[in-house]
């Protein structure tokens, strides 16, 4: 199993994108949170579901998330995670799974902004105010830990090509070391 980690528009999403392509099954925990607030009658903003998220996080335990994701995992050795947020998901991650791997993307802030209001998703902050926010919350959950224990490390820095070459190369790196394991 891979699971993907990095802050809010580094860059998840494409390096999922590539992995789809190559085989790899993906399962976002972003998508399970969605759900479960979308559930409890949550407004789809940044705001709110950061907020639930946090709440669910205080009252289950900081690997609720993963717990609640890991019921769609069908092919552990094929499936790719995008969301790790803190160590208790990558500890039960390690515990229910047999070899996981974490891949940190990386990218500066104001690229990170930059691609957030390309991208323009309903959820997503609208400013560097609210990305400040956004930051501070999901490092209050462990993010830069996770980032700084991660197996293998990509700067998105270049154009969207080469970070896709460069997740290519990764991934198919890792996929030949499973088959020679």
């Amino acid at each position: 199993m891979l699971i993907v980690t990095g802050m809010p528009g580094s860059g998840k999403d494409e390096f999922v994108q590539v992995a789809k392509k190559l085989g790899w099954l993906d399962v976002h925990m972003g998508n399970t949170v969605k759900d479960y607030a979308r559930r409890q009658g949550i407004a789809e903003n940044d705001s709110q579901i950061g907020k639930y998220a946090s709440e669910e996080r205080k009252l289950h335990g900081m690997d609720i998330w993963a717990r609640r994701t890991s019921e769609f995992i069908s092919e552990p050795d094929r499936t790719i995670v995008d969301g790790l947020r803190n160590i208790e998901e990558l500890e039960f991650f390690r515990n229910k799974f047999n070899k996981v791997r974490v891949i940190a993307i990386y990218a500066n802030q104001e690229e990170r902004l930059r691609r957030i209001q390309r991208r323009s998703r309903p959820d997503d902050v609208k400013d560097e105010a609210g990305l400040n926010k956004r930051d501070s919350r999901e490092l209050e959950w462990g993010i830069g830990r996770t980032i700084s224990l991660s197996d293998f490390m990509i700067v998105n820095d270049r154009t969207l090509e080469e970070f896709r070459e460069n997740a290519a190369e990764l991934l198919n790196s890792i996929s030949d070391s499973q088959r020679e394991s």
